[in-house]
């Protein structure tokens, strides 16, 4: 029996428009593990960087880190050894059922995610606890959290629990954020130099509505 643990993040925007700027593609990146070693990492790396003079405000963020961080916190988390796994929604393919709220997309997003990767990470005898960023939308924090909980319910009815949680309080979350940046900016941009350093880590990239 073990405790096994799921940190996420979504990347990409909840807006279907064709303006410059808009996502293409949402997506939701989790890491996994059964040792939280990445978050000791990442506290030693902020550490080091802080008392080096860097500024971290609230912790590692992909998008306004600064190159020499971002390649510090990619070399951590490529040897931290834990799975990641993406799910892919081409939003120009979503149905008008999942654009009636941010909250029916997000919450379709996650539960085919979590479907898919949860049986693959966490035995029936192990414990499982899955942890999400809060996001900044319309959405309610506690509709967001509720969701979670009836999401991982569902997919886990026993031995399991659900938090949400801000992004600069977990280091975990911190590193399913920049394992998220990676991979959307190998879908978004062709980008793969972010990418090609975690690649081995990768287990999935689940494209939804393909056909």
């Amino acid at each position: 029996m073990a405790l096994v643990e799921i940190y996420g993040d979504e990347s990409g925007d909840f807006a279907f428009s064709d303006k410059q700027g808009a996502s293409r593609y949402l997506i939701v990146t989790t890491v996994a593990m059964t040792e939280n070693a990445i978050a000791h990492r990442l506290l030693n790396l902020r550490r080091e960087l802080m008392w080096s003079g860097v500024g971290l405000g609230n912790g590692f963020h992909a998008y306004n880190d600064n190159r020499a961080v971002r390649r510090a916190v990619l070399s951590e988390i490529a040897a931290s050894g834990l799975r990641i796994d993406s799910t892919i929604i081409p939003k120009a393919r979503v149905g008008a059922n999942l654009r009636r709220s941010n909250l029916h997309l997000w919450r379709f997003a996650w539960l085919m995610h979590l479907r898919r990767i949860v049986p693959r990470v966490a035995r029936r005898d192990d414990d499982l606890m899955v942890v999400a960023a809060s996001i900044r939308t319309q959405m309610r924090a506690g509709a967001v959290e509720a969701a979670l909980r009836e999401i991982v319910g569902q997919v886990r009815p026993q031995r399991s629990v659900a938090h949400l949680v801000n992004a600069g309080s977990d280091m975990a979350v911190q590193a399913a954020d920049y394992c998220g940046w990676a991979i959307q900016r190998k879908w978004e941009r062709g980008d793969l130099r972010a990418h090609g350093a975690i690649r081995h880590l990768i287990r999935s990239e689940e494209v939804l509505f393909e056909r």
